[in-house]
């Protein structure tokens, strides 16, 4: 269990940081977890993400889970390229919708605790 909690905020430093270095100022971060599912949703106001690239993240977040990457290389984010760790992100949820509601981008992630239980 304390690596699942390394997980997920692994997975939330990758996503904000993005967003970050795309001159985000106001991102709100918020991790619901039961026993089976975690939920992080992360809302950019007032977004500066590029439109163009939006589609595409959500097909990078959306890409299947990957057990065995997920196992091997979670704790390698943040140590290399750009697009490597949003892989690595996308490898490591379930799910994600990616959506601008006016001005703001909203993220939300979906990873299944079960799903890769030995």
């Amino acid at each position: 269990m304390q690596n699942e909690v390394k997980k997920l905020t692994k997975l939330v430093d990758e996503v904000t940081s993005l967003l970050m270095r795309s001159g985000s100022n106001d991102i709100n971060v918020h991790i619901k977890r039961d026993d089976n599912l975690s939920t992080i949703t992360i809302i950019d106001y007032n977004s500066s993400y590029p439109a163009e690239e939006i589609a595409s993240l959500n097909d990078v977040l959306n890409i299947q889970r990957q057990c065995e990457v997920e196992e091997f290389y979670w704790e390698l984010m943040g140590d290399d390229s750009h697009e490597d760790e949003l892989f690595l992100v996308g490898s490591m949820v379930d799910n994600a919708t990616v959506n601008k509601i006016g001005k703001d981008l909203h993220i939300v992630m979906h990873r299944y605790l079960s799903k890769c239980k030995k």
